[in-house]
């Protein structure tokens, strides 16, 4: 691309992924009023292109189509064409990929669909080639087909694209039945991901071909493991985990996972990093880790964190979005190795290495070599290598190999900071810090939260979507206010500043000003927000928990903390009410709504603890519930001298003033036990050894 061209609209734009299209010669707008009304006064259809910065395939129609001066001439001459970033304005993205898979096609990025000036889509597609090919016909012929169909058969293109709005409008209604899923829906869905599940390479085949990292199924299972002790949900669990970290599609050299596997083996990734995989992921490793105390998900856990921090954390405090496929314009040149260079870094070491990481001469990949694990090999036991060499080893040789690779050229780092994603990594991230019993994690948790409470909220106090180059813009939606109130809730079950709690119930309000639909569910846009064909809610738990997933959880967790409690548990159960269907039928597709059903109905353990600070068995007692993995419970802890102050906020604490150097108060749906006294009496309240 050369940037001797005069540039296009998306010059002012701050989304990298515009910023890469600001140069090519089509004539592109960002999504605005003043496109579509130019579309209005030159009776023009639009072309709608969506991608983000670290799409593959949208590199690839770039330099194939809209780079190409011949292709531009016809989208300008004939086209008015609009850009958008999906990571920026998901609400665009979910309309007009539902109206693709109404026409029955598969959906993906980028995403280009036809639109009539006034935004309702006639036709469109994924990728289309430059030339005919896949089976799909090329894009200057596509424009052609398109066009002539404008001007010869306008009507009949009206009609369609006023039955495809229709359609998408309809989508929203309320099923016929409004009920509670049935008891049976749990067992059910660890059923499905038993039919899914490869007994070989573990993970879950709901893909011909891709296999995709499945980490909110696996907290799902983990959740059904601890309450029902069935030991194939956690054996599929842990072999996942391991199968994932020890594969091809994890970065063996400088950590971190990749969006999915092309293969069932784990081994040929699509090589950009997602900041949400990875939070999901060290999510599910630190719930691993606290349910099994296996070393092995701790130190994954680890490495993943010591990726984002190394190499998505940005000087200005928040994380970055993710990490390009493509480098040098090639998919995974950054990752992969020759043997002769791979010898020359590690000299003497080479040998062992290329047998754990499976180097070879002919390579695994575009003759040359992914590094992955033989992930059924205990390999330092099968060496007779004892395991705090091994691992000194491992260490040493990776940084020696990071040390070269950072030679190399970088794939681009989309920096833009969005709310939902950064909100996940604290919600890990704070999760993990308890877990893990690492208090340096905190501070990290913290300085994420704290940047978005500092610069992603405007004048009047509404939350943004995203951050770039000191730019705020778009309001934020409702994946944003859910994860960042659900981060608040993390981040008080670490430090036990009622602060978050406070945060967390503030925004939950906002959630129901903005957001509330007479219907059940939640919208994904703000009554404040751009009015599109349709106002879209979903509880549909995609590369992310959906808005509505998470926001059940919080809705949960201030009820157990006794905050407006019938307010609070009637929204969560409106939607599970509305979702009976997807939740007794498509567990793999709804895994984290689904265990936030799970939550409610076993029934939440509101666990109040007091005492005085320099109590022994109060630090242990507060200790146990941070450490332990209890998703059944919802905890609140005070010492005696702030009780009055934390009481006033979280009313589980009213009246919980003793004569006691501890007092644990369990309660369930409102209704007390009587209080106890120590550590073993918890222990055995909630049966844990």
């Amino acid at each position: 691309m050369s940037n001797s061209r005069t540039p296009n609209q998306l010059i002012h734009e701050k989304s990298p992924y515009l910023l890469q299209h600001a140069y090519n010669p089509v004539n592109w707008f960002s999504w605005s009023e003043e496109a579509f009304n130019k579309a209005k006064s030159e009776d023009k259809l639009v072309l709608l292109s969506i991608g983000y910065a670290t799409c593959h395939w949208c590199h690839v129609m770039e330099r194939e189509s809209f780079e190409d001066e011949s292709t531009a001439e016809v989208l300008n001459k004939y086209f008015i064409s609009i850009k958008v970033d999906r990571e920026e304005r998901p609400d665009i993205d979910k309309i007009y990929m539902d109206a693709l898979h109404a026409m029955d096609i598969q959906g993906g990025w980028p995403l280009n669909m036809f639109l009539t000036p006034d935004k309702k889509p006639i036709a469109g597609g994924t990728y289309f080639p430059p030339k005919d090919l896949y089976g799909r016909k090329s894009f200057k012929e596509v424009l052609r087909v398109i066009q002539t169909a404008w001007e010869t058969r306008r009507e009949e293109i009206i009609q369609s694209s006023e039955s495809i709005a229709n359609y998408l409008k309809s989508e929203s209604n309320a099923p016929e039945e409004m009920r509670l899923p049935n008891s049976e829906c749990f067992s059910k869905g660890v059923k499905q991901y038993e039919a899914y599940f490869d007994s070989v390479y573990y993970g879950f085949k709901t893909n011909m071909t891709n296999k995709f990292p499945p980490s909110m199924g696996i907290s799902f299972l983990l959740h059904h493991a601890k309450l029902t002790k069935e030991e194939n949900a956690l054996y599929m669990s842990k072999q996942t985990l391991v199968a994932m970290k020890k594969g091809g599609i994890y970065d063996q050299i400088g950590g971190g996972l990749s969006r999915y596997s092309t293969d069932h083996r784990w081994l040929v990734p699509h090589f950009e990093k997602m900041l949400y995989d990875n939070s999901l992921y060290l999510l599910a490793l630190a719930e691993c880790y606290a349910l099994t105390k296996e070393d092995f998900f701790k130190e994954a856990g680890l490495d993943i964190i010591s990726y984002i921090e190394r190499d998505m954390r940005l000087d200005v405090g928040g994380i970055a979005s993710a990490e390009d496929a493509d480098s040098e314009g090639e998919e995974g040149k950054f990752y992969v190795w020759g043997l002769e260079e791979f010898r020359e870094v590690l000299g003497d070491d080479s040998k062992l290495f290329e047998e754990f990481w499976n180097i070879t001469e002919e390579g695994n990949f575009e003759e040359k070599n992914i590094p992955n694990e033989s992930f059924k090999v205990d390999f330092p036991k099968e060496k007779n290598i004892p395991i705090d060499v091994w691992k000194s080893k491992v260490s040493e040789a990776r940084k020696k190999l990071l040390s070269r690779r950072d030679t190399r050229k970088r794939p681009l780092r989309d920096d833009k900071i969005l709310v939902s994603w950064n909100s996940l990594y604290i919600r890990a991230l704070a999760y993990s810090a308890r877990v893990f019993s690492e208090p340096s994690l905190t501070k990290k948790a913290i300085q994420t939260y704290d940047f978005i409470y500092k610069n992603l909220f405007d004048t009047e106090g509404r939350l943004l979507r995203r951050y770039r180059e000191g730019e705020a813009r778009f309001k934020a939606y409702l994946t944003d206010y859910a994860e960042l109130a659900f981060a608040s809730i993390a981040l008080y079950e670490l430090t036990l500043d009622v602060s978050y709690i406070h945060n967390a119930k503030n925004l939950t309000s906002e959630v129901t000003r903005l957001f509330s639909s007479e219907l059940g569910p939640f919208y994904e846009t703000g009554t404040d927000g751009e009015e599109l064909i349709r106002r879209s809610f979903d509880g549909y738990d995609g590369v992310e928990p959906s808005g509505n997933s998470s926001i059940t959880n919080v809705f949960l967790t201030l009820a157990a903390l006794g905050i407006s409690i019938n307010e609070n548990i009637n929204y969560a159960l409106d939607i599970f009410a509305f979702y009976h269907n997807e939740l007794e039928t498509r567990a793999v597709s709804y895994s984290s709504l689904l265990k936030a059903y799970y939550r409610h109905a076993i029934g939440i353990k509101e666990i109040a603890v007091v005492g005085e600070e320099s109590s022994k068995e109060f630090q242990e007692v507060t200790e146990f519930l941070k450490t332990n993995y209890l998703p059944e419970v919802v905890y609140t802890i005070s010492t005696k001298t702030d009780l009055d102050k934390n009481s006033k906020l979280i009313p589980l604490l009213e009246n919980r003033n003793m004569d006691k150097e501890l007092a644990i108060f369990i309660c369930k749906e409102g209704v007390c036990e009587l209080p106890i006294y120590s550590l073993e009496e918890l222990k055995v309240k909630l049966g844990v050894s």
